[in-house]
């Protein structure tokens, strides 16, 4: 297995490739292209920005689309492609007022160079990118004016333009407005067939395309609720399965059309009646098996907690965990929270434990170093630190903040057993409040002995997204001799950084920090794939300042 290096890592995205690398690795790359970026007079090429841009867009990896984009924003600039893949960035990272901030200076741009080739080609995207904003707002907020807002945006487009993308995206908006303020439903109805016809007319002649695919799903979506003895409903799962089993069907893609049935169709896979609920039983199961993950928001989790009996409808099948695994997952959920910067751009997940472990008073919060830190480069500074709970997604409270940071040990290099007890990545700290419900977690007496039916979980808020749970494939792999690091075999995505590693009693173990499919063995010679996390005994020691176990 050849080992790659930061310089070589960043020299393969520029050029639009994705090796695989472990977290730090391509942290540390793109650390690389965003610090070439800080100085304006070295001649970085444009191209090789968007090419690294838009690869790191296709697997999710926004929070390093942010950083490169901004770097670039920052020395040089309104590029509209670049400009266009941060404001995207910033959109699935839910900052949607920064978003608009970037549209709007791509308007003023645009308006002062009219003739700019590259301005105008941008210009479907630019419009879809506002309606992405406001209908993003309609979501959060329920405000109407923020839906016909998003109508407007995608429909002026639509009409000097017409695509599938544009007609799927003014659809399922305006069905959503019929349901509120009824709207002439013949003229639905002709718009979901112009918009089947665009979908499938486009599957034949670019069959690579498996956007296409989802649109003639959402269409016959749309056919059935406005025709519900027509029989659209088979229609729209055949097509759905076409688009998941798509050679170029990849984690962006599937997510983009699971988040927009969720959001805008109301589809639960909890109700398995609907054609929506059908349609969204059916992304759930394709995660669970392909992905290893299940993922739920807060409706989804509330409904769950109300309705026990669902659990087993639902889960009772599954080899893998079991149902009250589920049920206490459930009770966990107030302590567990997604840490964001003051923008309010999502970077990593922490959780609360109760003080007594460390020998304080009160709940205390947990997260990685490099999430929040003001000595760790590229960390979120203590002062502009967020942090946000699921059980509070739609309350109205504002994030807590840090109140004082109790310890921080900075990160040490992923893999490396002999570092000093101090590259711990951990900050503790108190925030200036705590959600309601919220009792902290429990910490394990001991840490489970490695073997192929130890199970390590982690729960967290992985690529920005609502609360993610491994549930699938998720073994202990290895506890170093020092008891400090701890490798597990469970499916992680960026954001999970400070998630919680809990053994199989849902106890806490350790908190996640990287992971790699090139992770330097624990014990012995040689790399494999794993995740890694910082024991909570490690930390407890470093906390009280016991010497290193050599």
């Amino acid at each position: 297995m050849i080992t790659q290096t930061e310089q070589q890592l960043a020299q393969a995205l520029v050029r639009g490739e994705y090796p695989e690398a472990s977290v730090p690795l391509l942290a540390g790359a793109v650390h690389l292209l965003a610090d070439e970026l800080a100085h304006a007079g070295n001649p970085v090429p444009h191209k090789d920005i968007r090419e690294a841009m838009d690869v790191l867009r296709k697997h999710r990896q926004f929070e390093h689309v942010h950083e490169i984009g901004n770097a670039w924003h920052d020395t040089r600039g309104c590029d509209p492609i670049i400009q266009r893949l941060l404001a995207q960035a910033m959109v699935e990272l839910g900052a949607l007022e920064r978003a608009d901030e970037l549209l709007d200076e791509m308007d003023q741009m645009r308006t002062a160079c009219p003739n700019d080739l590259e301005f105008k080609a941008q210009e479907t995207d630019f419009f879809a990118l506002r309606g992405r904003i406001r209908k993003q707002r309609f979501v959060l907020t329920n405000d109407m004016n923020q839906l016909v807002a998003s109508i407007d945006c995608y429909e002026k487009q639509w009409q000097i333009a017409p695509s599938f993308f544009l007609g799927g995206n003014v659809l399922a908006l305006r069905v959503r407005l019929h349901e509120q303020i009824p709207q002439p439903i013949h003229d639905l109805i002709d718009l979901a067939h112009d918009v089947l016809n665009l979908a499938t007319t486009t599957v034949r002649s670019k069959p690579s395309d498996p956007w296409a695919l989802a649109t003639a799903s959402e269409a016959n979506l749309a056919l059935h609720r406005l025709q519900p003895a027509a029989g659209w409903n088979e229609s729209a799962e055949l097509w759905l399965y076409r688009f998941l089993f798509h050679p170029k069907c990849g984690p962006f893609e599937t997510e983009s059309y699971s988040r927009q049935l969720r959001e805008v169709w109301g589809g639960s896979p909890l109700e398995e009646s609907t054609c929506e609920g059908r349609l969204a039983r059916i992304f759930e199961r394709h995660v669970l098996h392909t992905q290893r993950r299940w993922s739920a928001d807060v409706h989804h989790l509330r409904r769950l907690q109300q309705n026990p009996e669902e659990l087993e409808k639902n889960f009772s099948g599954e080899k893998a965990f079991t149902v009250d695994d589920i049920r206490t997952m459930l009770t966990l959920i107030p302590n567990i929270g997604c840490v964001t910067n003051k923008e309010g751009v999502r970077l990593g997940t922490g959780f609360l434990i109760q003080g007594s472990f460390f020998g304080v008073e009160g709940l205390l919060f947990i997260t990685n170093a490099h999430v929040i830190s003001d000595t760790v480069p590229k960390a979120i500074f203590c002062a502009d630190a967020r942090v946000t709970f699921e059980v509070e997604a739609d309350s109205g409270m504002p994030p807590c903040r840090v109140q004082e940071v109790l310890f921080s040990s900075e990160p040490g290099q992923l893999g490396n057993v002999t570092q000093a007890p101090g590259m711990l990545d951990v900050t503790i700290c108190r925030l200036d409040r705590t959600p309601i419900g919220a009792q902290g977690l429990c910490v394990a007496d001991k840490i489970p002995l490695p073997s192929p039916k130890v199970k390590a979980f982690v729960v967290g808020h992985p690529r920005a997204g609502e609360m993610q749970f491994s549930l699938q494939d998720s073994v202990l792999l290895d506890v170093c001799a020092h008891d400090r690091l701890m490798h597990y075999r469970t499916p992680t995505d960026p954001g999970s950084s400070g998630s919680p590693v809990f053994n199989k009693y849902w106890e806490v173990i350790a908190v996640h920090h990287a992971g790699s499919q090139t992770c330097p063995r624990l014990s012995g010679e040689g790399l494999y794939e794993a995740n890694e996390g910082i024991t909570l005994h490690s930390i407890f020691s470093g906390w009280r300042g016991v010497p290193y176990k050599h």
